[in-house]
């Protein structure tokens, strides 16, 4: 019996994985264009996405930190923004070499993480006796949390794999509730928690950090609850791994910062940022911007642009706000001395806890001035706060759903109940299609990728090309109509061509190629072919006048563009074009 069980269990799992994937997909896509997918086409090409693509083809062609076809001829390195996130690019790097192409890889790295979100969610509320039929509807709803697709349209894809999440939680409620994770320590569960270590420490620096304040925050109720240190040295215990796993993720840029010092023009960071990021009540329960209802919709982007302090992230969606309202309501049942879960109990004061350090003026400001300002998206805690608050609403559909059997109910209103408020949550959490958004960044990819075809077809095997205007590198605002990262795309849409753009600021290369920016474009010239660069690549939109005169200047010494964007927006001219003047 238990076998069948089991496998049943297992079967519904992998319906989840594969519903999740194409859910995200129908999402994606709308009906009925999700049928096959469209894979090939960057699901985002603008912003902070276009420097997801280019970590994505540097981590393919080998790994993040340098790459000789970026920031060409003095290199790009990337040593100084550290990140703890190798999980992610190995990922990325394995899915790009087995279908060949950055821009599939970053797709369907987004697709997956909504079927290991699910998978992994699935399984700690099974641990934490959840209901088969609950724990499914539940897994859904936070595998579709708006936070998902709002992150990724960001261009924030490294945070859409938040499954790092439930694990903390269940890691946390064994703490608190003093029970041990493991009965006895044997070399396979060791190598097995040092796995989930490394994890959840590479998958992203913050919720590492936000899940190292719930392990400690656990520690503390433990060790207050049978009055003994235990419960907190194990909560220092894991933190400990948890550190030890981001330190080795950040050990190359560690060894850097020790042997050549700190880029000081990189990731700099302000504790006001702390607030300018933080979380409000107000976030969690407004709507999201994409919501497939009108006036929900306005709602939320009137709130953005009114009030301040605004994020359009954090939205719970109304069952997350359900179990948000449930969350207050244990809290006042906790305050009278009232009998609470103790599931419910622990998620309550993580609740708490996590919201007193992300709210504006919170403990984060406190850590932003006297530990570092490096942690500055207090916001990201909300996907913490929207597990605690589906996790309390799925121990409260448990509990009446297991009363109601013991009382010989009709057990078939449970699924009923359950595909019911899934449904709802779906529909709520999500819009009824991004392809609006899809079909422009398709647009513009085939733009660019059939311009940067035409230069490569055009250009010696390996040739350099030199780009204008400059435009620093990375976390610059934008210049003009250029936005930061939009010089990304020729490295990103070629195979062998070599770019001037992607030497970090600071460097050398950065200085020399903002100075040379300045000259005369006669001066720019003769240095450009002492390098060895066989074009120059001028997006217009980077100029207060669209580019008149820069191209104005480079035409009267180079000819005319050798091409042009089918846009306008950006020419090319190639170096051993004769001087019209000699």
């Amino acid at each position: 019996m238990q076998k069948k069980n089991n496998y049943c269990s297992f079967l519904l799992s992998l319906f989840g994985v594969a519903l999740s994937f194409s859910l995200a997909t129908l999402v994606l896509h709308g009906w009925p264009n999700f049928i096959p997918p469209t894979l090939s086409e960057p699901y985002i090409y603008a912003g902070d996405g276009l420097s997801m693509q280019w970590l994505a083809q540097r981590s393919i062609e080998g790994w993040i930190f340098e790459n000789h076809r970026s920031g060409y001829p003095y290199g790009s390195n990337f040593y100084d923004y550290p990140m703890s996130d190798s999980g992610h690019f190995l990922l990325l790097k394995i899915l790009g070499l087995v279908f060949g192409s950055a821009s599939l890889a970053v797709n369907l790295h987004f697709l997956l993480s909504f079927s290991v979100t699910f998978l992994v969610t699935f399984l700690i509320l099974k641990k934490f006796q959840i209901q088969e039929s609950i724990a499914f509807g539940i897994s859904l709803l936070f595998a579709f949390a708006p936070f998902h697709f709002a992150r990724f349209f960001y261009g924030h894809i490294l945070y859409t794999w938040y499954f790092s999440v439930p694990v903390f939680f269940y890691l946390g409620y064994k703490i608190a509730s003093n029970k041990k994770i493991f009965n006895g320590l044997s070399l396979k569960k060791a190598t097995i928690l040092s796995m989930i270590f490394v994890a959840l420490s590479s998958f992203g620096v913050y919720f590492a950090f936000f899940g190292s304040i719930l392990l400690l925050t656990s520690g503390i109720l433990g060790s207050i609850k049978i009055k003994k240190s235990t419960p907190f040295k194990a909560s220092l215990g894991l933190t400990a791994g948890i550190f030890l796993g981001v330190l080795l993720n950040l050990m190359p840029n560690i060894l850097e910062f020790h042997n050549n010092g700190r880029n000081q023009h990189v990731a700099q960071r302000s504790p006001i940022e702390s607030e300018i990021y933080s979380l409000k009540v107000m976030h969690l329960i407004i709507p999201h911007p994409d919501h497939r209802i009108k006036q929900a919709r306005d709602f939320s982007r009137n709130y953005k642009a009114s009030f301040p302090l605004s994020n359009t992230v954090s939205s719970l969606g109304v069952i997350g706000i359900l179990g948000l309202a449930s969350i207050f309501i244990a809290v006042l049942f906790m305050a009278a001395n009232r009998e609470v879960d103790s599931t419910v109990r622990f998620t309550s004061i993580a609740f708490l806890v996590l919201l007193l350090f992300a709210i504006p003026g919170g403990l984060s400001t406190i850590f932003a001035i006297f530990v570092t300002p490096l942690i500055r998206g207090w916001d990201r805690i909300s996907i913490f706060i929207n597990f605690a608050c589906l996790l309390t609403l799925a121990v409260i559909l448990n509990n009446i759903f297991s009363q109601l059997r013991a009382k010989k109910y009709n057990v078939s209103l449970k699924y009923i109940a359950v595909i019911a408020v899934t449904a709802t949550g779906i529909i709520d959490q999500t819009p009824s299609s991004y392809a609006s958004i899809l079909e422009n960044s398709a647009a513009n990819y085939r733009i660019d990728s059939g311009f940067i075809k035409e230069i490569e077809e055009n250009s010696p095997p390996e040739a350099a090309i030199y780009q204008l205007p400059h435009i620093d590198f990375p976390e610059a605002p934008p210049k003009h109509q250029l936005h930061s990262y939009q010089l990304a795309t020729g490295f990103i849409n070629s195979k062998s061509l070599k770019w001037s753009f992607g030497g970090v600021k600071g460097r050398e290369g950065d200085s020399f190629f903002k100075h040379l920016a300045l000259q005369p474009a006669s001066v720019q010239i003769t240095e450009l072919k002492k390098l060895g660069f066989h074009g120059v690549y001028i997006d217009k939109r980077g100029y207060p006048d669209g580019g008149l005169a820069i191209v104005q200047e480079f035409s009267m010494l180079l000819g005319e563009p050798s091409l042009t964007r089918s846009d306008g927006n950006v020419v090319f001219f190639t170096l051993s074009n004769p001087d019209p003047h000699e």
